[in-house]
């Protein structure tokens, strides 16, 4: 696997076309593991979505610039156990509009994307976008599971490319799949019958070369861990380290931004200066609303606890229909609890006692609510 990344890079100046895959914009774990084991998969299979005019040269993005590698502190960690330095990796800044343009994508763990016009497969696992229009024979793989890594694996166990040269790919799709399902926990929910399957085949097979494959609870605490250990990066850089940006259909310049945090929001507004760090952030980004979305797990009995924060920056109207959408959201049901003596920024400020609900349920609801705002 490590001679196919450092390979795939050569593509950037290469003559000859290749096939972008593509990982999502946060760039967590299980983005980065899927985007480089789907463009691994192809290779070793010598297989391509049915509609892809370049052949069989699959380039693996990291959907982020490259100065903010260090701040996915997870996918950095993990990476580097298997030696899979950053100068075996391509970024997204790397890339040129030209270059996105004269080639194929395949879109991973999104599937909502400016350059969704170029797709010729897509593989994710959050609920379809109903404003999403996909182009003609792209191969679509969505499916409501825990894992994107999930559907990744799937294709290397339907297809039986399961030998020891695989192992590191399989072994990289079985973290993220223990990390995003949280381990399996009930509680959170995360982990669906595929999810299961899919990570006791991988081990099934993984520890035929590896006897002593590191048990699942070892593994995920030390992910988590890695995850949290935020104490090396400023205020700036946590509002960067999970970003999704989302922008309206009718107004390109009607923007919001949901930074995920791994520790509490609480936490994070009593940083040093954060007001005017969240200010230069929302500046920056021209977003006129900030949705603070923090996630952690206590290490002593690995329970989730999820909270909020919403701040309005320059749309009071729009603040408010999302407060109360939020609010009184059924879909899912959110259990917000208002953090009355909270006044940072003028915001409001919520514990979430549905831990079920990531983000990847709550960002349809904010989008549907922007895409039908009238400014």
């Amino acid at each position: 696997m490590l001679n196919f990344l450092r390979q795939s890079r050569k593509f950037l100046n290469a003559k000859e076309p290749c096939c972008i895959v593509l990982g999502n914009e946060s760039c967590d774990l299980d983005s980065a593991v899927s985007a480089v084991s789907l463009a691994y998969f192809y290779y070793k299979s010598k297989l391509a979505p049915k509609s892809c005019r370049n052949g069989c040269n699959f380039l693996p993005i990291l959907n982020i610039p490259r100065r903010d590698y260090p701040l996915k502190t997870e996918v950095h960690y993990l990476f580097k156990q298997y030696n899979i330095g950053d100068d075996l990796l391509t970024f997204r800044d790397e890339l040129t509009e030209e270059f996105m343009e004269c080639n194929n994508l395949v879109l991973v763990d999104h599937h909502v994307s400016p350059v969704l016009k170029n797709a010729v497969a897509i593989y994710d696992h959050r609920p379809k976008d109903a404003m999403a229009t996909f182009p003609e024979n792209c191969d679509i793989n969505i499916q409501i599971v825990g894992s994107c890594a999930s559907l990744i694996a799937e294709l290397f166990i339907q297809r039986n490319i399961l030998g020891d040269e695989e192992q590191m790919a399989l072994e990289l799709l079985r973290s993220a799949i223990v990390l995003d399902t949280v381990n399996f926990s009930e509680e959170a929910a995360r982990a669906t019958p595929k999810d299961v399957d899919i990570c006791l085949k991988l081990e099934s097979t993984l520890q035929i070369f590896n006897p002593s494959l590191l048990p699942r609870a070892e593994l995920f605490n030390s992910l988590v861990k890695a995850r949290s250990d935020v104490s090396a990066l400023t205020p700036a850089q946590l509002l960067r380290k999970d970003l999704k940006i989302i922008t309206s259909k009718k107004d390109g310049n009607l923007k919001i931004a949901l930074p995920g945090f791994p520790l509490p929001v609480q936490e994070f507004i009593m940083k040093s200066n954060a007001s005017q760090y969240v200010q230069q952030f929302a500046e920056e980004n021209s977003c006129q609303i900030i949705l603070l979305m923090g996630m952690y797990v206590k290490p002593e009995d690995n329970s989730v606890h999820r909270d909020l924060g919403l701040i309005n920056i320059e749309n009071a109207t729009l603040f408010v229909d999302i407060k109360e959408k939020l609010e009184h959201s059924e879909e899912p049901k959110l259990l917000l609890k208002l953090h009355e003596d909270c006044k940072f920024m003028s915001g409001v400020f919520y514990k979430q006692d549905n831990i079920k609900a990531t983000r990847k349920h709550i960002l349809p609801i904010v989008k549907s609510i922007l895409d039908n705002f009238e400014n």
